[in-house]
């Protein structure tokens, strides 16, 4: 078996750092993002994007960590942690969210058990959540 640098059984997909990926990302395992993505990210799973990750994306998951650089609005059913070295532009709906002193972020945001299901939101945050999703 060959091994493959950033890949484990934990995150099994890679995008590794010298990778520029444009377009739709739907799975239902995890991903870390060690390069380039833009477009929309669609999964249950984990979605890591590493201090070299830089997204810019709509993405809807199930726990999102952020050490690199999004922008883009965010829906979690699970938790969003921004760790130290996160800069994150763009709105986010999470039912749990943990922020690292030393990260950045520029947006709104909706937190608690219900958020990502749009109850309780302003009709902004509700399309923000709607179109993280896929709906129209």
């Amino acid at each position: 078996m060959v091994s493959v640098p950033g890949k484990s059984d934990e995150y099994p997909t890679v995008i590794g750092a010298d990778a520029r990926f444009n377009g739709e990302l739907a799975f239902e395992g995890s991903v870390r993002i060690d390069g380039s993505f833009e477009g929309s990210i669609q999964t249950p799973g984990k979605v890591y994007i590493s201090q070299s990750g830089k997204v810019k994306a709509e993405i809807h998951a199930g726990n999102i960590t952020i050490d690199g650089t999004v922008e883009g609005n965010i829906v979690t059913d699970g938790r969003i942690q921004l760790n130290a070295t996160c800069k994150l532009k763009g709105d986010v709906a999470a039912a749990k969210m943990q922020m690292a002193e030393g990260a950045t972020w520029s947006g709104r945001c909706d937190v608690g058990p219900n958020a990502a299901k749009g109850e309780g939101k302003s009709p902004a945050m509700r399309q923000i959540a709607d179109a993280a999703s896929g709906k129209k």
